[in-house]
């Protein structure tokens, strides 16, 4: 038989009062925010270095720091840096590691804790890294047998993290539901339909879609012209938005207007069309007397031409004859009239003027001593003979007729000496 002491009364007061303090002091114990016991690389066999995550999961203080599976170090205290977090790890001085050496943050078991793993690459990663640049923070670290040392910091790029538990079951769950197999399967069964009897129609949209794609990288240049000229002129219409809204403020009243006149206009427009289509029947109706007359204005065109000159002359006395124009004003100098006059009374001016030219008949001699007699012909005699023998053994056509320069119409200002 075992016997018990009874518990005296002293006893039961001191576990009284230090269970109550245990229950009001309980949510601010915190085991990691101190340092514990028997903890690997806390005292003077250790050195510490800062290490450098984008993520650490869920890591806290006085989790380990593991190596070949052998816990060579403690995690010390965790903080934030701009998107970073910054952990303090306490290594072993026992343990040498070199600079390029990688931290990644593991799970011990599927539940379990998670701690830091610390892995050395091999050579040839080493051979495969040559190209880069050394990211610990002290000088020494750029030699390739460099070691840790205390107060060394590690970028992020020599970190990771192994797959977390909810990576895991994620995982496990897209596994254990076909991983979406049943989808790709209705996929693809949808994809064979739509492409069925449409394979060629396909194959040309892809090469189609490859030339507008090369067509697109050749002129990339080009494009990305037109894209800054067009933010070019967007940052213009932006700098000028008050002009722009003012104008159009001002254009409102305008655009009113003609969304009132919009019948009219409409109308108007309309009739327009109907006598542009009238016209254009009647122009090609009367095609062939329009350009009938035109050939006929030609002539008329060409003697205005050819008296342009003489024309301005005629007209300063076409109204004050036998007084230009100019000089009216000294016509009369008081009771006697002034008269300046050029008269040519010359054969051939006297003939131009008052008899307006003679035919041809006639111009043989003198207009005035001998009007009548004959014109010699210069084709007369053998000359005359042979031509006409030559043109009647040309095929039997007739002889082409001799252009004849018509007479100068004749004009009364020669006698004064203005024609």
């Amino acid at each position: 038989m075992i016997t018990r002491p009874f518990a005296t009364p002293m006893r039961r007061f001191a576990v009284t009062v230090l269970a109550g303090a245990l229950l009001n002091s309980g949510c601010a114990v915190q085991p990691n925010d101190n340092t514990l016991p028997g903890q690997v690389a806390i005292g003077s066999d250790g050195y510490t270095v800062k290490v450098h995550f984008s993520q650490i999961e869920n890591l806290v203080p006085n989790s380990t720091v593991q190596k070949d599976n052998v816990v060579i170090g403690t995690v010390g205290q965790i903080d934030v840096k701009g998107w970073e977090a910054v952990v303090e790890m306490h290594l072993l001085k026992s343990v040498q590691l070199p600079t390029d050496v990688i931290f990644s943050i593991g799970q011990k078991t599927l539940l379990g804790a998670q701690y830091v793993e610390v892995s050395v690459p091999d050579s040839s990663d080493l051979g495969a890294k040559s190209g880069r640049t050394e990211q610990v923070t002290r000088a020494s670290a750029h030699s390739p047998d460099a070691m840790l040392e205390d107060g060394d910091v590690i970028d992020v790029d020599q970190t990771g993290t192994y797959p977390a538990t909810e990576q895991v079951l994620g995982a496990v769950a897209l596994l254990l539901n076909n991983g979406g197999l049943s989808q790709i399967s209705t996929i693809t069964g949808e994809l064979s339909t739509a492409l069925r009897k449409k394979v060629p129609d396909a194959r040309a949209l892809v090469r189609h879609a490859n030339d507008l794609l090369a067509v697109l990288d050749s002129n990339r240049s080009q494009i990305v012209a037109a894209l800054q000229s067009l933010n070019n002129l967007a940052r213009g219409l932006r700098d000028d938005q008050d002009s722009i809204a003012a104008a159009i403020d001002r254009i409102t009243p305008g655009l009113e207007v003609l969304e009132t006149e919009r019948t009219r206009l409409v109308s108007t427009l309309t009739l327009v069309g109907r006598a542009g289509d009238r016209a254009v029947r009647v122009i090609r109706a009367s095609e062939t007397a329009l350009l009938a007359n035109l050939d006929s204005l030609g002539p008329i065109l060409t003697n205005i031409g050819r008296v342009s000159e003489s024309l301005p002359e005629a007209l300063k006395i076409a109204v004050t004859i036998p007084f230009p124009a100019m000089t009216t004003t000294n016509i009369l100098g008081g009771d006697y009239a002034n008269l300046f006059a050029t008269i040519d009374l010359g054969a051939t001016a006297f003939a131009e003027s008052w008899l307006g030219g003679l035919p041809p008949a006639l111009q043989a001699g003198d207009p005035i001593e001998n009007p009548l007699a004959p014109t010699p012909d210069p084709g007369a005699g053998d000359d005359l003979g042979s031509a006409d023998s030559d043109a009647n053994d040309d095929d039997g056509a007739p002889p082409t007729p001799t252009p004849t320069q018509e007479p100068t119409p004749g004009c009364l200002l020669t006698i004064l000496g203005l024609c």
